[in-house]
């Protein structure tokens, strides 16, 4: 059967716009990010971002944690409708997941506020099926699959001083990861192809770990498997000690424990 899934495409402008604002709010210049993160950040690439240029991987997760931000909600979604040939029933898709059905193509969203326990859906069998009249467009759903992260952040402070850590994509345990979910959803190759727009030696280099997933890759697998972003990485972590750049109130805002009210 036909089946159309919402995927996202990245905002680069919508991106740029937020990352100008975050820095506007914690009152930092790109110079004053150019020594943290997984890599090196020259003040010339933290300006390429305030313009849209999407960040590797690692930086991203970086400025995601700098910032207290879910990466799901950093970014901003283009979404639009990818087609594949699929037997949605034999899939992980619930049918919460599904919208609906026009000219016989199964069309399929992220539904964030699944949970396991509130799923109907049986393999082999389909719920409540509705008949749509026309193709729905995918930009009512620019803002539908926003999960969250709660941080484990572990920031302390040691004589003035913030511990951060730094993340880095583990590539090898991500791509083991990605394609053990992948078959356990019963995905092809040829159907991820379709799906992520990519090619049969791309999806293969990737297996093999000779091509890192992208950011591009992990936010649309996150839509298409209805995961969390940063469920689909497996990172590691560096500790690093250093002098907050924050400003006093701005940190207290980002790292500080809101004290609780007394009786």
């Amino acid at each position: 059967m036909s089946v159309k899934f919402l995927v996202p495409e990245i905002d680069k402008d919508r991106w740029a716009k937020e990352f100008k604002e975050e820095l506007r709010i914690c009152k930092l210049k790109s110079k004053d990010l150019s020594d943290i993160g997984a890599e090196t950040n020259y003040e010339q690439k933290i300006t390429k971002f305030k313009n849209g240029s999407i960040p590797s991987i690692d930086c991203f997760l970086t400025l995601c944690r700098f910032f207290n931000l879910p990466p799901d909600s950093f970014l901003f979604a283009k979404p639009k409708w990818v087609e594949c040939d699929i037997d949605i029933a034999d899939t992980g898709v619930s049918s919460n997941r599904l919208l609906g059905v026009y000219k016989d193509i199964f069309y399929v969203i992220p539904d964030y506020k699944e949970k396991k326990s509130d799923r109907k859906h049986e393999r082999g069998r389909i719920y409540e099926l509705t008949f749509m009249e026309k193709e729905p467009s995918p930009s009512k759903f620019s803002t539908f699959h926003l999960y969250g992260t709660n941080y484990d952040l572990n920031e302390r402070v040691v004589e003035g001083k913030i511990i951060y850590r730094f993340p880095y994509v583990n590539n090898e345990k991500t791509s083991k990861k990605i394609f053990s979910l992948l078959k356990k959803n019963n995905f092809t190759s040829q159907q991820i192809q379709a799906l992520l727009e990519i090619s049969p030696q791309s999806l293969t280099n990737r297996k093999r770990q000779k091509q890192a997933w992208t950011i591009k890759d992990i936010y649309k697998l996150s839509w298409i498997l209805n995961m969390p972003f940063e469920s689909l990485v497996e990172i590691d972590y560096r500790e690093e000690t250093r002098e907050s750049l924050f400003d006093p109130i701005v940190y207290i805002m980002h790292y500080q424990e809101a004290e609780e009210e007394k009786d």
